[in-house]
């Protein structure tokens, strides 16, 4: 447990918006803490037992009559697994803040990043990696994220990591047991099956460590890169995507020299919007050759590809060209500007682009808004494709990377313990074998480094 003078002070009772970033005019409010009813009932009048309940009522804040239901969790049947409470209410954002003020002036504190969860974590009510979990669903942009999570919050990689220490603790009370009656000559178990036996409980590490994907890999946003030629309208059809000016757009050829990031958020997942500098040919000096390998780099690490191409070109020798330099092929391939020709002229370009490239293109204008829906769409089926790999992968087994780190040094103990059993030398073994325990105690060890948690629980969000 960590001492009161530390990042989190269990001893305050604390107190933050819980209901997100969303603009919205419901409210929650979560307090925990040993002081959590007392406060609520000089905060709004009230006369109630301490038990599980939801209290509705109307409160006074600085002349703001508000509706509000209230309610109650008692330790230790809680989140927290202490006295918590919920205030729910519909408040502008000057009555909101009142209430919060006058939550803070009864004695209550600002809660931490994670001081919630974290609380759950010292009170028993969830493991470390449970823990974990939490903070992955939090931080999830898409269904396959989300699903990962889940399976971390189910305790798979706790059943499968206990059961191996299990059979490392009958293959070490079997070593010690011969150690112990060693003068009498009796043999509790060979060298030989102890070695094959420490062989087997690495197999196991390894194949959980090689059947698994990192959260880091799954939690990572999928990129959506925008490439082409230099003026091919690139940046335009970013900041209409995105809905704001983030790119710098003008006439002059080569104006995004760097690559430019930007959020995305879809209807069922988000992602990250590239927008990179135009690509050429045959780079004429060292800035261009430099914009131009950034380019590639990002467009060939993406998710998913999409080619731009200007309508208003008579000639597209040089975005052929251009497209050969990928060395991943486009997902979706945009003409852009088409608000500069009739329909008819837009129809005959996109037979001609066919032609060309052997691919559909979609008519896009930045200005027109003309595709951009169609295009979000595809943007979204995409990385939805692109991603599924992901998921399946998840659907073994999902690590954090600290967990990766603690099966690996496992491995590495184990080995060595089975290389001093075919040696004869069962004590470097046995105690080889216990530094293995002591990695994988990692996964939930009882003493963790107060740096180390709050390293973990700096990660939350306030009010979770």
């Amino acid at each position: 447990m960590l001492s009161a003078n530390t990042k989190y002070n269990i001893n305050d009772t604390i107190v933050a918006v819980s209901s997100g970033l969303a603009p919205s005019v419901k409210k929650i409010i979560r307090i925990s803490g040993d002081k959590t009813f007392d406060v609520l009932k000089s905060f709004a009048l009230l006369n109630f037992k301490n038990q599980r309940a939801i209290i509705p009522v109307l409160i006074d804040i600085n002349g703001f009559e508000l509706n509000c239901c209230i309610y109650l969790f008692c330790s230790p049947n809680s989140y927290t697994g202490e006295d918590l409470a919920e205030i729910h209410l519909l408040a502008c954002g000057e009555a909101f803040e009142a209430v919060f003020s006058k939550l803070l002036s009864l004695g209550c504190r600002n809660a931490e990043p994670g001081e919630f969860t974290y609380r759950a974590y010292i009170n028993g009510k969830m493991d470390l990696s449970c823990a974990e979990a939490v903070a992955q669903v939090i931080q999830s942009s898409n269904q396959y994220q989300l699903s990962a999570a889940q399976r971390l919050f189910g305790g798979s990689i706790e059943k499968k990591i206990s059961q191996i220490c299990s059979e490392i603790l009958n293959l070490l009370s079997l070593i010690e047991a011969g150690l112990d009656f060693g003068a009498d000559d009796i043999e509790i178990i060979s060298s030989k099956k102890a070695s094959q036996a420490a062989e087997k409980i690495k197999d196991s590490l390894k194949e959980l460590l090689d059947g698994s994907i990192t959260f880091e890999q799954i939690t990572q946003a999928p990129s959506v890169v925008i490439a082409g030629a230099a003026n091919a309208g690139k940046s335009s059809l970013v900041n209409a995507i995105v809905g704001a000016g983030r790119s710098i757009v003008s006439d002059q050829s080569g104006t995004t020299r760097d690559v430019l990031e930007h959020w995305l958020k879809l209807e069922k997942c988000d992602c990250v919007l590239f927008d990179c500098a135009g690509l050429v040919a045959k780079p004429a000096d060292i800035l261009q050759t430099l914009a131009n390998e950034a380019a590639l780099k990002a467009i060939n690490e993406a998710t998913v590809i999409i080619f731009c191409v200007d309508i208003t070109k008579n000639n597209y020798l040089v975005d052929l060209q251009i497209l050969k330099q990928l060395k991943k092929k486009p997902a979706i391939y945009v003409m852009t500007k088409c608000d500069l020709l009739s329909a008819a002229g837009t129809a005959e370009k996109l037979k001609i682009l066919k032609n060309n490239f052997g691919f559909d293109f979609i008519a896009t204008s930045s200005k027109t808004s003309a595709g951009l829906e169609k295009l979000k769409e595809l943007i979204q089926q995409n990385v939805i494709i692109q991603t599924s790999g992901i998921a399946e992968a998840a659907e073994k087994t999902a690590l954090t990377e600290r967990h990766r780190k603690v099966v690996i040094e496992a491995i590495r103990n184990i080995e060595n313990a089975s290389d001093e059993l075919k040696k004869g030398n069962e004590e470097i073994a046995a105690f080889t074998l216990r530094s293995a325990l002591q990695n994988l105690s990692g996964f939930e060890p009882q003493h963790l480094d107060e740096k180390i948690l709050e390293t973990i629980f700096s990660r939350f969000c306030i009010g979770k």
